[in-house]
């Protein structure tokens, strides 16, 4: 897999394009580019475990290469390399923040804004793991094209365009290294992997709210609907690459549904 981290640690944006920006956008728009900021801190933490890599590197066989020596592979590691890397970039853009703007910075955000974060924290095996971080795969493509759709701020958008670079290949690698994980899909294991796919995919959408009403209460237009049936989309490619894809199918109406009672209530702009 291609290495970024450097790239993702090394975002510069021009002080005039920052001046500019801080004069063109609202205070409103400014404490909400904040809120998300502060989203993805949180969620981009929580999500750099939840691959249990060390169980991957115990399962994973050593091959031989062309000379003979033995080759472990590192596709976990390096999956956690990235994660890792994400994260703090997120936390390196959401501290300059708060450094040259401190007045959008000061707003008190709600609590509520990181139940996604605590939501990609809390699982209590690995099989859960994995299965949520198939649905985070989902869920945060989806809202990263929100924000970037939505959002303004030079950085943000910098950064945003450098991991889509990379985004459909480490998704992809994700669900490849979670796949064993989860295991044969069958009885008790797979009422477990269905039932945690109905609770956290509806948790999901439930955590994403907070962020969406954020933006929207900086003038700023979401379109709910789209992000639902975007991720109900995504879900489902996720999904039919599982030995039991034709089992979990009734996961995807049933969520499809949800996903859009929840946007047709959503609140006037």
């Amino acid at each position: 897999m291609r290495r970024i981290h450097e790239e993702i640690r090394e975002v510069r944006v021009p002080s005039e394009a920052l001046a500019r920006w801080a004069l063109e956008t609202p205070v409103a728009a400014q404490e909400a580019t904040c809120a998300a900021l502060g989203f993805l801190v949180a969620v981009e933490h929580a999500s750099s475990t939840l691959l249990p890599v060390p169980r991957v590197l115990r399962s994973e066989q050593a091959v031989l290469d062309p000379d003979g020596f033995l080759r472990q592979p590192r596709g976990a590691v390096e999956h956690f390399r990235l994660r890792a890397h994400r994260a703090i970039a997120w936390m390196d853009l959401f501290i300059f923040f708060r450094e040259r703007f401190p007045v959008p910075a000061q707003r008190h955000t709600p609590d509520a804004l990181y139940n996604m974060g605590q939501l990609f924290g809390s699982h209590g095996d690995e099989v859960e793991a994995a299965v949520d971080l198939l649905i985070r795969e989902c869920v945060m493509a989806e809202i990263e094209e929100i924000l970037s759709r939505t959002l303004t701020y030079p950085p943000l958008q910098m950064l945003l365009q450098i991991l889509r670079e990379t985004d459909p290949q480490r998704s992809a690698e994700a669900r490849r290294l979670a796949a064993p994980i989860l295991g044969d899909l069958s009885g008790a294991r797979l009422w477990k992997v269905r039932t945690r796919l109905v609770t956290t995919s509806t948790r999901a959408l439930l955590a994403a709210k907070p962020l969406l009403d954020e933006l929207e209460r900086g003038r700023l237009k979401v379109d709910r609907t789209r992000a639902a049936r975007g991720f109900a989309r995504r879900l489902e490619e996720a999904i039919s690459e599982l030995p039991a894809a034709s089992v979990l199918q009734s996961i995807l109406r049933q969520l499809a549904g949800s996903a859009d009672g929840d946007a047709s209530r959503q609140p006037p702009a």
